[in-house]
């Protein structure tokens, strides 16, 4: 990837301190030369949180110079095959997860194939992430959470910056507003389509992608209104006529393939004397549609949401009480042609039939959590609970949640313990299925953690239930074509594609889990030398149909053993040099042990060996970064896979499965970027 961006100084004309009672930053104004001083006691960072600074985020080698793909060098995350986008922390599912920006929820991390996150790295201050046990503030999940903080400055004038890429062109402004506050106003889009379109490339899937920002904060930073959207699309380029098969998809018949998604988000923000309000309003809007022997097939769905999110922090009890509540309410609208799946009322066919849904659904939360300090701030005691409605459960919830945090000079050590429930997909609940609810997936999160400053260790395991499983398909794992249980590359992108949109497959509410793992991270400032080495040791388990088969097996993102090394370090006053090296245990996948010919399908079909037994290679990657800076003048060059090592995603099997290839993974990928200061 190649960019080239322009960017002009900010000038931020006020510094704030953080009241350490409600966390809200308070503004000052000081004449040159004067010393203000704050006695109370310092706000202290939950030690399980892992942050990542805007500063941070613009050196770290391997990330592309992405704001949510830097977290992959972070312990707790797992890897996810070709940089493809979502989040699976501590042995959850990406959909476990939940991600906000200013407070508001975001359904889509990345574009499409991993290329980019929603939000350009230029429009973020801040990325905070929490593998698991949050409190009771956060509900809806039983993963972990993810907060983007959006780029606050108060420039006196108009500045932009802009970029220039293989993959897509873009511009970020930011200038004065009303109220002595400030405007942030940005856009991307990609054009990889266009340029395989005028390579008339067939049948190739040609990607696009195009996102926007539009944010005003007020002088005094209490108000801040921000509006963004993302939009992909990938579109079939083909040639009707041709018989070649290209990319694994069979060209026959197929005259048109369309598939879309796009959400906007819009919010109100305000922030002041510990009490925040979050009013929001979104849309998510998906089509999916393939025109195959003049039968269109596919799926388009429309939600419309209005949210809100309010809490307030008090000095009372001896502590600090926090109460709030979130309310989210959803319309969706679905129609759907294809071949119904299976069900109790459905029995296998080939027939295509044409459905349509409508529904609307209202989440409720309320929580209140307290916090006590004694000994001075050396102990904090911060009990919480948690009470959710989940309409598409049809269920009232509680979840208790405790953290322990005992402080010592060079050392914190925090303890968390509680429970938490989230709503299952509307796409389960297709009116095929004949059924309005299904129970709320279930876990229960327990942590320990030692913070040392340069070193932290932490240790969890969670126990999952309600998990919604496949209960009427009675192929085998890889004969029925990429379930969850063949793992692999085709097993992860099912599970991707059932976290973000809903599989409209016949599940149950039976499905069971567990989860532990150990984490070590050591980060240290040596001289113009720094960086971290962490390590990871994971494990995460499922079952399928317990009533068929009780035994649990490796998650398909299950990797025992994932290394971390990273290290930039500043040469002389205008060159900096980074790497990161990865290690990762291979992902499972069920071989096959066979295969037999049926003449009425006219097709070989697998014989499964043991599921999930077996593992690919181990992932190995090495990333470097060079950064050179002038008067005016930054430049950096960040390449991934370095060595252009082939790792293995998966495997392709021959069409009488006596023969099979690996599928490997990203080759090396340069990015180089030139950024102008005026």
């Amino acid at each position: 990837m190649i960019a080239l961006v322009a960017r002009a100084a900010h000038a931020d004309t006020s510094d704030d301190l953080i009241d350490p009672a409600t966390g809200d930053s308070v503004e000052t104004h000081a004449p040159a030369g004067e010393v203000i001083e704050v006695h109370d006691a310092a706000p202290v960072a939950d030690p399980e949180v892992q942050q990542l600074s805007a500063a941070e985020l613009h050196t770290l080698p391997g990330g592309g110079n992405d704001a949510l793909r830097s977290l992959s060098s972070l312990p707790g995350v797992a890897r996810i095959p070709f940089g493809l986008g979502g989040l699976a922390l501590r042995g959850a599912a990406p959909h476990d997860t939940q991600v906000f920006l200013d407070g508001i929820p975001v359904p889509i991390l990345y574009h499409f194939g991993g290329l980019a996150s929603f939000v350009p790295i230029d429009a973020v201050d801040r990325v905070d992430m929490l593998a698991s046990g949050a409190g009771a503030e956060w509900g809806g999940l039983i993963g972990g959470v993810v907060t983007l903080d959006s780029r606050s400055s108060h420039p006196t004038r108009w500045t932009a910056d802009g970029e220039v890429s293989l993959l897509h062109a873009g511009v970020l402004a930011t200038g004065p507003g009303p109220a002595n506050g400030s405007w942030m106003i940005g856009v991307r889009r990609s054009y990889v389509d266009a340029v395989m379109a005028a390579a008339q490339v067939d049948m190739a899937l040609a990607p696009s992608y195009l996102d926007a920002q539009l944010r005003w904060e007020s002088g005094d930073r209490h108000w801040l209104a921000i509006a963004f959207a993302s939009q992909d699309e990938l579109s079939l380029l083909h040639d009707p006529s041709s018989s070649v098969d290209v990319g694994g998809i069979a060209s026959p018949g197929v005259s048109a393939f369309d598939y879309s998604t796009r959400f906007v988000r819009a919010g109100l923000r305000y922030d002041n004397d510990g009490v925040t309000i979050t009013p929001w309003v979104g849309t998510n809007d998906m089509v999916a549609t393939a025109d195959q022997m003049d039968t269109p097939k596919g799926y388009t769905r429309s939600d419309a949401l209005y949210g809100v999110r309010a809490s307030v922090a008090r000095h009372v009890l001896g502590g600090t009480l926090r109460l709030g509540a979130d309310v989210t309410a959803t319309y969706f609208d679905y129609t759907i042609s294809d071949t119904p799946p299976p069900s109790p009322w459905t029995p296998p066919g080939n027939h295509t039939l044409a459905r349509e849904g409508q529904r609307m659904t209202t989440d409720a939360g309320i929580f209140v959590e307290q916090s006590w300090l004694f000994a001075g701030g050396a102990f904090e005691v911060r009990p919480g609970l948690r009470i959710d409605y989940l309409d598409l459960a049809g269920s009232t919830v509680a979840d208790p949640r405790l953290a322990l945090i005992a402080r010592a000079p060079g050392a914190t050590l925090t303890a968390t313990i509680g429970t938490y429930h989230e709503s299952p997909l509307v796409t389960d609940l297709d009116p095929i299925f004949k059924r309005d609810t299904l129970a709320p997936p279930a876990a229960t999160q327990a942590s320990v953690a030692a913070d040392f400053g340069a070193l932290r260790v932490t240790g969890y395991a969670a126990q999952l239930s309600n998990i919604p499983v496949d209960a009427m398909t009675g192929a085998t794992p890889i004969s029925a074509n990429g379930s969850v249980q063949s793992g692999g590359l085709f097993g992860i992108a099912r599970e991707l594609v059932d976290a973000q949109f809903g599989s409209y497959s016949y599940r149950e509410d039976i499905g069971r889990g567990h989860a532990y793992g150990l984490e070590v991270m050591a980060k240290k400032d040596i001289g113009a030398t720094t960086g971290w080495i962490a390590y990871t040791y994971a494990r995460s388990w499922r079952t399928g149909d317990p009533r068929r088969d009780p035994a649990e097996y490796p998650y398909v993102l299950d990797q025992p053993h994932v290394v971390t090394l990273l290290a930039t370090r500043r040469l002389g006053t205008h060159w900096r040099l980074g790497g990161r090296l990865r290690l990762a245990s291979g992902n499972p996948y069920t071989p096959v042990a066979g295969s037999y010919y049926d003449p009425m399908q006219h097709k070989w079909l697998a014989v499964d060996g043991p599921i999930l037994s077996e593992r690919l290679p181990a992932f190995a990657q090495l990333d470097l970064r060079v950064d050179r800076q002038w008067r005016h003048w930054d430049l950096y060059l960040d390449i991934q896979n370095v060595t252009n090592h082939e790792n293995v995603e998966g495997v392709d099997y021959s069409t009488d499965y006596t023969s099979s290839t690996y599928t490997t993974g990203l080759p090396i990928l340069p990015s180089i970027g030139l950024i102008y200061h005026h």
